[in-house]
């Protein structure tokens, strides 16, 4: 019998990388889950996972969503606030926009679905894990919207795991070093240099002298959201091969 077994959960960014290895996880352990992403895989839809095509910047997307999966499981036991983009840019380039896109898929949208669900996870005494980043604790050039905004899904989750202690929900942050997902290869094919140079440039920043592995993040992310983690919340895991080691 798997540590989640008849447990509902709820992944927004699912679709593909860590959400993806994080929703076979789940599902191995016996869970029924839910995901929302901008876009449905192929890789997703074998998973036999229930998906929702949802913005997670759209409130209105998000209710429906949320409703949809309480029509058919009648409770939720964890969220998993995985979604997320990243944008490079020198700050003097950045317009407006870019901003705002960054800011409200990253932050606004993990804050409208933790409001939605949050109901519900008092009643199952529930669980929240909220996906940050190495970056979060580091500084990097060309990734000022960004860091900033994964920088402050750290104080969401400190602040709200004080407000919402009481009720027994628990909410703590993990924070990947550079995993490899096909949104990171895809910065790197055919030779590309990125912001931070080659991508064994990227490697040799991290002191195991490799990139991650997607299971290797959604492991300790099932481990936060069990019993064997009952007694944290407000922390972030940091995962991530030593980068912010150095």
């Amino acid at each position: 019998m798997g540590r989640f077994e008849n447990k509902v959960i709820l992944i927004t960014g699912g679709g593909s990388g860590i959400g993806l290895a994080t929703v076979k996880q789940f599902i191995k352990e016996g869970a029924n889950v839910s995901v929302f992403d901008y876009r449905i895989t192929d890789d997703l839809i074998s998973t036999g996972c229930d998906y929702y095509q949802v913005d997670i910047r759209n409130s209105k997307l998000i209710k429906e969503s949320v409703a949809a999966v309480i029509n058919k499981w009648a409770k939720i036991d964890v969220l998993v606030n995985n979604a997320g983009i990243e944008f490079v840019c020198p700050l003097e380039d950045m317009e407006e926009e870019d901003w705002d896109r960054v800011l409200d898929t990253n932050l606004k949208g993990m804050f409208l679905t933790t409001k939605e669900v949050l109901p519900y996870l008092k009643q199952t005494h529930g669980v929240i894990v909220n996906t940050a980043s190495q970056l979060a604790l580091v500084g990097s050039g060309l990734f000022t919207a960004y860091t900033a905004s994964k920088a402050a899904i750290l104080n969401f989750t400190k602040s709200l795991s004080i407000e919402i202690a009481k009720d027994q929900v628990r909410v703590n942050a993990i924070c990947p070093g550079a995993i490899n997902t096909p949104l990171l290869n895809r910065q790197f094919e055919n030779g590309k240099i990125g912001p931070q140079g080659s991508l064994n440039d990227l490697i040799n920043m991290h002191p195991m002298g490799r990139l991650g592995e997607p299971e290797e993040i959604a492991s300790p992310i099932l481990f936060l959201c069990s019993n064997e983690a009952s007694f944290m919340t407000g922390a972030y895991l940091v995962v991530d091969g030593g980068y912010t080691s150095w």
